[in-house]
């Protein structure tokens, strides 16, 4: 059930964004499993949320869309948040079976449910259960609306504090300083750069326009036929290792990001030219 609100005042407009996310049946969640190396405490975690997270205007706000009841313009109202309503500790056996694969299911869960709009769009789920990489878990649902995952995972860092110093914000290794390049080639390279860039605009423009005007999608195997029904997804959790990604990214120059993207288009790839054989063609 939806705890009482108390609206204050400071109500603040919603961004675009946050409007298309919050369109009537468009629910769209960011979805962050964290495993622990020792048990979870609830109420440890309650009030670490109370000095940290809802000191965020988006996580102490309800969110008005502006649809059905809610008719007029989107906003989000301040309001007096009750921790423990949004953190949420099933009732589960510890010694479960198959920990990983109920992992995997409750996440899909989760993600495939709607939130109370009635109160902060936020929940955190605590797994007291031990997995195979974890002595337990914590699922955090954010509603898309609140930001996107790097803005999401940056104050999620922000929310944390050092073991050897509890008081201390976590620290990163600063990067490199790029030597000092000549001005004259820096501003060759930099023209250069914006002439690069407004050439290629100009060409996707152009190759969208005629892909629009005169040619059609490829059929593939990805695309549902007409009148067809979706079938439900389900997460599955994959470790990977970080230094492996770093070897690869420091060895092609490129970001982790594109490892981590590329690693996802080579799957898929795999996956569908396995499964549908010489009827796909890897791109």
């Amino acid at each position: 059930m939806a705890s009482e609100t108390q609206v204050m005042e400071g109500e603040e407009p919603v961004s675009p964004f946050a409007q298309l996310f919050s369109l009537p049946g468009l629910d769209v969640f960011n979805i962050v499993t964290i495993g622990s190396k020792t048990g979870t405490d609830p109420s440890t975690i309650v009030e670490g949320l109370k000095n940290t997270l809802i000191k965020h205007p988006r996580f102490s706000s309800i969110l008005v869309t502006g649809h059905g009841e809610q008719k007029g313009k989107a906003k989000w109202i301040p309001t007096q948040v009750k921790v423990e309503d949004h953190v949420i500790v099933p009732d589960i056996d510890p010694e479960i079976e198959n920990p990983d694969e109920f992992l995997e299911d409750y996440t899909t869960n989760i993600a495939l449910s709607p939130m109370d709009m009635s109160k902060p769009l936020w929940e955190f789920h605590l797994l007291l259960f031990k997995t195979s990489h974890a002595e337990s878990i914590a699922v955090a649902r954010f509603h898309h609306s609140l930001g996107d995952g790097m803005s999401l995972m940056s104050l999620l860092l922000a929310c944390t504090r050092k073991v050897c110093d509890p008081e201390a914000l976590p620290t990163f290794v600063a990067p490199k300083q790029s030597k000092e390049k000549n001005v004259c080639w820096s501003l060759v390279a930099w023209l250069w750069f914006i002439v690069r860039l407004m050439f290629h605009t100009c060409v996707e423009v152009i190759r969208s326009v005629i892909f629009m005007c005169f040619a059609r999608d490829i059929k593939t195997h990805l695309m549902d036929k007409p009148g067809g029904t979706l079938t439900t997804n389900k997460f599955i959790h994959r470790i990977i290792s970080l230094d492996d990604v770093k070897m690869v990214k420091n060895a092609m120059n490129t970001t982790v990001n594109d490892v981590l993207f590329g690693m996802a288009q080579a799957g898929l790839s795999r996956y569908l030219n396995e499964r549908y054989g010489n009827s796909f063609t890897p791109v």
